[in-house]
């Protein structure tokens, strides 16, 4: 390849967001990008550690297998033979756990032929002074193999064959399957039968594509497509859903010429299983809430818990119902609104009636920390792993929120760049300290909140659509209170008085214009800007009485006309899409299916749209 196109494509490839990989005509691999890597798990994995080799007699075994011969090599009952397992009723597509010893006949296993039936399928047993525990659990799609209470766990879309080999004299783990064992060519069938296995762990040289040919590296009718590009085909594929490897996946292939000459093809992935496993999370917290609702939802218990948050009207009362189901779950929490709504309050509010409650509550700003300093404080580092680092190192904030809630308030504000982190660390719900070899789990219940509208952030390349996704679980919307000023007077009423004893002030009252003028004015800086104003009347104003005059409102309004207000096309919109839904649900008397299906809306959408617009 010629080097100005190569530098071209390599300098495109470091800045792009989705999976790059470019072969030349003879489909080997050019560039292969990280978050190709990461899609198809090839990444240096610095979790159990072990040396290369190979898989030797007498070596101790121990496979798991969700369906015989997909995922793993085409694994068959002939290879299994290796391991001493001899039994002509296991098929291909039955699930599978066994334990033997290499080229030996010391074996002992379970298999179920009708796995779509299955939730679970176990094996506990001790082989050879091994204490193993293996589990494939079809529900949750992970599979875990247990040797001595040490833990090797992986999670799988469709398909998966895990496998761990235990060095009989010195008991240690010689090899242990992990993400991306399609692509690296250790699959189940090629180790059982001599194949060499990379090493593992911070120590071993990183595994790398690069030079190898795209068939020796994934799988799939895409790859024909994508090698016929790059040797000059017309090839038009754009933004189509495959599988590649076992990962549900977008794709669009690029022919790549270079002065009339085809130098090869590139691949742009896309992975899309976040995305669909997050949606069905999500489908199931709003079942599963509905279903809590007719048993949790008590008024006065509500009102009584959540007296902190002031207000009666519709609005608010739809936050407290939200504030007291979102306390009830540990799924992740996202607080929306403008600044000074009072996000800060619900989320403390949230921990506070949850059964966390006796474990720490963190709340991490992160807009007030330096881009440089967030990854440290939040995932903590290792003594030395910088200059100015402590010599004992220190905890980060997803530590010190251990058992209970950490509170990522302005998430918005994140560096992409530390978004990425974020994202995988709240995937796999794990982190490594900088500098940290020790793979940590987050035990926190985690809390979000932002001023910012995250859509629109997307659109603009500011913020990550998977991690919005993966923090958009239970969104909760906090009306600005311009749209509930209903709530004035009350709101007025409860914090004159503790704003009064504050200052050492009498209690003080509020005139009658006074009030209108409050109950009138719009409040761009909302609940914040409300207690500032009252604690300015309160300095200034020298009798009992705060009158109109000592209120200082940016833009009072001394007439009762209401006068067009001028809006983008879309807050038009959004607020014609708001009145339909809501007459909508007036004709089916609240009846949110029948609602749903006269609209054509699919679920998701709108319960989203229920949430957007405080319906």
């Amino acid at each position: 390849m010629h080097m100005l196109n190569r530098d071209f494509i390599r300098q495109f490839a470091d800045v792009i967001s989705e999976g790059f990989i470019f072969i030349d005509s003879t489909g080997s691999i050019e560039l292969y990008n990280d978050k190709a890597k990461s899609i198809f798990g090839i990444l240096n994995n610095y979790g159990i550690s072990h040396d290369s080799g190979r898989i030797e007699k007498g070596d101790i075994v121990i496979i798991a297998d969700n369906s015989l011969g997909k995922d793993d090599g085409y694994l068959s009952k002939k290879d299994l033979e290796k391991i001493g397992i001899k039994d002509k009723k296991i098929t291909n597509g039955s699930a599978f756990i066994g334990v033997g010893k290499y080229e030996e006949s010391d074996s002992l296993y379970v298999y179920e032929k009708n796995a779509e039936n299955l939730e679970v399928l176990n094996l506990i047993e001790k082989f050879h002074g091994l204490d193993i525990e293996c589990e494939i659990d079809f529900l949750d799609k992970y599979v875990n193999i247990m040797v001595d209470k040490i833990e090797f766990k992986l999670s799988y879309i469709y398909a998966i064959g895990h496998m761990v080999v235990i060095d009989p004299k010195s008991r240690k783990v010689k090899f242990c399957q992990s993400r991306g064992y399609t692509a690296k060519g250790e699959s189940i069938k090629a180790l059982l039968n001599g194949k060499k296995f990379l090493g593992k762990g911070k120590s071993q040289e990183s595994f790398s594509v690069v030079g190898k040919n795209i068939y020796d590296v994934h799988e799939s009718p895409l790859i024909d497509k994508f090698y016929k590009a790059a040797q000059g085909e017309k090839i038009s594929y754009k933004n189509k859903s495959i599988e590649i490897n076992g990962i549900p996946t977008r794709c669009s292939i690029y022919p790549i010429d270079y002065e009339n000459k085809r130098l090869g093809a590139a691949l742009k992935v896309e992975d899309t299983s976040l995305i669909k496993k997050i949606m069905k999370e999500r489908d199931e917290a709003i079942d599963n809430l509905e279903r809590m609702e007719k048993v949790l939802y008590k008024t006065k218990d509500i009102d009584d818990s959540f007296s902190d948050i002031i207000g009666d009207s519709k609005g608010m009362k739809d936050v407290k119902k939200l504030v007291h189901k979102g306390s009830q779950t540990n799924s992740t929490v996202l607080l929306l609104g403008e600044s000074g709504t009072g996000k800060s309050l619900v989320a403390k509010l949230i921990h506070k009636n949850g059964n966390r409650k006796n474990n720490p509550f963190i709340h991490v700003n992160c807009a007030s920390i330096p881009e440089k300093l967030l990854e440290s404080e939040l995932f903590g580092y290792e003594a030395g792993a910088f200059t100015g680092a402590k010599r004992e190192g220190k905890k980060g904030y997803f530590q010190l929120a251990e058992d209970g809630t950490i509170f990522l308030d302005e998430i918005g504000e994140m560096p992409k760049v530390m978004q990425s982190k974020l994202l995988k660390a709240l995937q796999e719900r794990t982190f490594y300290r900088v500098g940290g070899a020790a793979e940590l789990e987050i035990k926190a219940r985690i809390i979000c909140a932002t001023n910012k509208d995250l859509e629109d952030e997307i659109k603009k390349g500011t913020f990550r659509e998977d991690l919005y996704y993966r923090i958009n679980v239970f969104p909760i919307y906090i009306p600005p209170l311009r749209e509930r000023k209903d709530d004035i007077y009350e709101l007025v009423r409860k914090m004159l008085p503790n704003i009064c004893d504050r200052l050492n002030f009498n209690v003080k009252k509020v005139s009658s214009k006074a009030m209108y003028d409050l109950a009138e004015y719009d409040w761009p800086g909302n609940i914040r800007e409300l207690e500032n104003v009252l604690e300015r009347a309160v300095n200034v104003t020298e009798g009992s009485i705060i009158h109109e005059h000592n209120l200082f409102l940016r833009n009072d309004k001394n007439n009762n006309e209401k006068e067009f207000v001028v809006k983008t096309l879309k807050d038009h919109m959004n607020e014609v899409e708001k009145h339909i839904i809501m007459e909508t649900l007036k004709v089916y008397k609240g009846d949110k299916r029948k609602a749903m299906e006269a609209l054509n809306i699919k679920k998701t959408s709108f319960y989203d749209k229920l949430k957007k617009y405080n319906i």
